[in-house]
């Protein structure tokens, strides 16, 4: 005689995410085999059957099986695989000076949130966040990704370079001079870098050393003078030309 066995109980790990493994199970029936059905044509005899990198077309109905003997019982489990969301793109207003604000920037992913990570213990669950006073410790590779639901996107990455302001030149000039003479400006060395002058009378110039020839009165007064390097500026230095 041939016992029916009793009806079995199917399971799953339901509900999963694209590209997760869907793990199907039933309890174990003393001498019986198994045969599971569903979605896509699934059909496999196994007592706990897997299904690798799910797509929402595994998503469905699967039933089990048991039999032993002539006898047999079945049971299902629906199964649910979400959608995973699409990797957003991940940018930034790189390179940036110190003391600059660090702009991160990730493409809108609908009805996702976001999560951020990075250097010196960097986080953030906003879109586009913000990093004020940038440091060098900030340098690196900042990463985000897009969560729907309990399903995270692939991580997207952009990298950021803090670049360090140059010193500020050390400024001068052959003052005081005489109306008609000429004004020589001077600017010490920053290696690699370009200046920018400005002065009295609209004056301005990017020579490290400029000249201002035949000096008048509305030429006295205050010249400024920064070092730049790639897209940081330095702290202004003054010197004061008198016109004697």
């Amino acid at each position: 005689i041939t016992t029916i066995p009793d009806e079995p109980v199917a399971s799953s790990n339901s509900p999963v995410c694209e590209g997760e493994t869907i793990n199907l199970f039933v309890e174990p029936v003393s001498g019986a085999t198994y045969r599971w059905t569903g979605p896509t044509g699934f059909d496999i005899g196994e007592q706990n059957p897997s299904i690798v990198n799910a797509t929402t077309s595994n998503a469905g109905a699967y039933t089990v099986t048991v039999s032993v003997g002539t006898c047999s019982s079945s049971s299902s489990i629906d199964v649910i695989v979400n959608e995973t969301p699409d990797a957003p793109v991940a940018s930034s207003n790189s390179p940036v000076c110190e003391g600059s604000a660090i702009e991160l920037t990730a493409s809108t992913v609908s009805g996702t949130n976001y999560e951020w990570t990075g250097p010196d213990g960097f986080s953030s669950n906003a879109q586009n966040p913000t990093i004020a006073n940038a440091t060098a410790a900030k340098s690196g590779t900042y990463s985000v990704t897009a969560t729907l639901g309990s399903c995270t996107s692939a991580q997207a990455s952009t990298d950021v370079t803090v670049a360090t302001a140059p010193s500020a030149p050390t400024a001068s000039s052959n003052s005081p001079v005489c109306e008609g003479s000429t004004i020589n400006l001077t600017a010490s060395t920053i290696s690699g870098a370009s200046y920018n002058w400005t002065g009295p009378d609209g004056f301005t110039s990017m020579t490290q050393n400029p000249s201002i020839p035949n000096a008048t009165a509305a030429k006295a007064g205050t010249y400024s003078v920064t070092a730049v390097i790639g897209s940081c500026t330095s702290d202004p230095s003054t010197t004061n030309v008198t016109i004697s």
